[in-house]
């Protein structure tokens, strides 16, 4: 009988350091699926990070290509009316007095 209750206290035994050792490795896994949700976390933050750097730096290219093509093309439009302005000043001068002089001797 004494062998029989000994037998029972050692399987009692190891099934409660079989109980413990699962119980460490749950918690150990449960560790490990933070630290592995925390990595996969920070892994996704600098990927968008780049991400933005990135459409950042194209936005900025292409904003700075339109603004130069604004430029040009007013800075065209602003010769072009210059050398206008230089070719027919005297014959818009003299067509502005004669319609004035033409009105008032009406």
């Amino acid at each position: 009988m004494d062998e029989v209750i000994s037998k029972i206290l050692q399987m009692d035994e190891t099934a409660r350091k079989m109980d413990e050792e699962a119980q460490a490795e749950k918690i150990a896994s449960h560790e490990e699926v933070k630290k592995k949700r925390q990595e996969v976390y920070e892994q996704y933050l600098e990927n968008a990070k780049a991400h933005v750097e990135e459409y950042k730096t194209k936005a900025k290219k292409d904003y700075e290509s339109t603004w130069k093509e604004t430029v040009k093309h007013y800075d065209d439009i602003s010769k072009d009316l210059e050398r206008k302005f230089a070719n027919n000043k005297d014959r818009w001068v003299e067509e502005i007095v004669n319609g004035v002089l033409s009105y008032n001797s009406q």
